[in-house]
């Protein structure tokens, strides 16, 4: 066997010469990058409070450009996301407050319907009419409004025909079922 070369003095400022006996020594391993918790913050708040959600990623982006944190996949995601809910959000209250759903006029002439029932007596009845004429006057949608003075009439013209003596038509009830089906339209979300 032979034996490693002895070794030799090196002149100042130079390394010494690679021994071909030993492997080279690895290079330094860099610092290894932390995760940016600003990415992980933003795409979680980015769901629940978009605004914030969108800010913290967008400075999660900017923390996690090239030699910088991990994450920036995250805190794009982040951004996108926010942007997606905060898009998302704005149509849906931009068409509730086109929508006759929220008009109070709707909701007064809903609860009065929904008192009435297969038992109603002709208080109850009298009490629905006062208040769908009332839930007319609220209203804000012409369509609404008419809506409900349409139904609060079909109960009134029902109500004089059971004092007059006279059961109530066929037709008559078609008109009430057809009304309230109009309210029902107008009143509800997904009708």
């Amino acid at each position: 066997m032979t034996q490693p070369p002895a070794p030799q003095p090196t002149q100042p400022g130079f390394a010494p010469p690679a021994d071909p006996a030993y492997p080279p020594a690895p290079a330094p391993v860099a610092a290894q990058r932390g995760f940016s918790g600003l990415a992980i913050a933003g795409v979680i708040l980015a769901i629940f409070v978009p605004f914030v959600g969108f800010i913290l990623s967008l400075i999660a982006v900017f923390q996690t450009g090239a030699a910088k944190k991990r994450g920036r996949g995250l805190a794009v995601t982040g951004v996108v996301l926010s942007v997606v809910v905060m898009a998302s959000a704005g149509a849906l209250i931009y068409s509730l407050s086109k929508s006759t759903v929220i008009d109070p006029g709707c909701t007064a002439g809903k609860a009065a319907i929904f008192k009435l029932d297969a038992n109603a007596t002709p208080a109850t009845v009298e009490t629905a009419i006062a208040e769908l004429n009332a839930a007319a006057g609220k209203a804000k949608d012409d369509d609404v409004r008419k809506a409900m003075k349409t139904l609060a009439d079909d109960y009134a013209k029902l109500m004089a025909d059971a004092k007059a003596g006279k059961a109530p038509d066929a037709a008559a009830m078609q008109r009430i079922t057809a009304d309230g089906q109009a309210i029902d339209d107008l009143c509800t979300i997904g009708s």
